[in-house]
């Protein structure tokens, strides 16, 4: 199993450094159900993994000047503002069992109902959405909306939210190219910040990481975001897109079978 989660972990690299984001989502149930991490610990190896993976990333196409910081700033500030806020407080505040009205919850069902949410979103959003978007059509109010949406995924299930991003930058006027470059950097800043919030929740410092296994991931999905990098201009990102949405909605039904 540890072999397959290492092979697992490349592929999720080789997504995120082709199409900008996406492929962090599936770092959580990796971590929890083929490493066999508790689920939170699970989501802060994901902060951990697609900050430094986004970050190494977003250096070359930093050089190159693909990335639009003065778009990324507009995003970026409320999206990692809230992210380390949900990290920080609203985390240790949820406990592992509660009762909402009359059902006993635990705290990794509710992590994985909101993966299960996230997964189909993205997923059908990118089968069924066939208009590009508009261009010039969000506001700066809806970009902070959205930045807010994407820092409480962030924080809650350590996902970077590259799918919601880089729509949004496809519609404030960056082509692909750079919508990708700077979602990327958007999300290797977000996350990071985000995994600020763990080392003040006492549970994940008991619960102790394991740097040996975090650092395997982190160097495999690093090794993928560098051959994804390589391969954007011969892969079709219409086709890998569409084939990742396919695999998200296989994985949410196999986390439902779970519940």
């Amino acid at each position: 199993m540890y072999i397959i989660g290492l092979i697992i972990s490349l592929a999720i690299g080789v997504i995120l450094g082709l199409v900008g984001g996406g492929g962090s989502i599936l770092t959580v149930p990796l971590v929890h159900y083929v490493f066999g991490e508790p689920m939170l610990l699970a989501t802060t190896y994901s902060l951990f993994v697609v900050a430094l993976s986004a970050a190494f990333g977003s250096v070359q196409r930093i050089k190159n000047k693909e990335v639009d910081f003065q778009k990324a700033f507009v995003f970026v500030v409320p999206s990692m503002l809230t992210a380390v806020a949900v990290r920080m407080w609203v985390m240790p505040l949820i406990p592992v069992d509660f009762e909402l009205f009359t059902l006993s919850l635990h705290r990794a069902t509710i992590i994985t109902i909101l993966l299960i949410v996230v997964m189909v979103y993205t997923a059908l959003r990118t089968l069924l959405n066939k208009k590009p978007p508009k261009v010039d059509g969000v506001s700066t109010i809806t970009i902070v909306l959205f930045g807010i949406l994407t820092g409480l995924l962030s924080g809650f299930i350590g996902a970077g939210g590259g799918f919601i991003i880089v729509p949004i930058l496809l519609s404030m006027g960056l082509d692909m190219k750079k919508a990708v470059a700077t979602s990327m950097f958007i999300i290797a800043v977000q996350s990071g910040i985000a995994l600020i919030g763990d080392f003040f929740n006492p549970e994940i410092l008991e619960m102790g990481i394991n740097w040996e296994l975090l650092l395997s991931i982190t160097g495999v999905t690093i090794l993928g975001v560098f051959l994804g990098n390589q391969f954007q201009k011969k892969v079709s990102t219409s086709w890998l897109k569409k084939a990742f949405s396919i695999l998200l909605l296989a994985v949410a039904i196999g986390l439902l079978l779970k519940l």
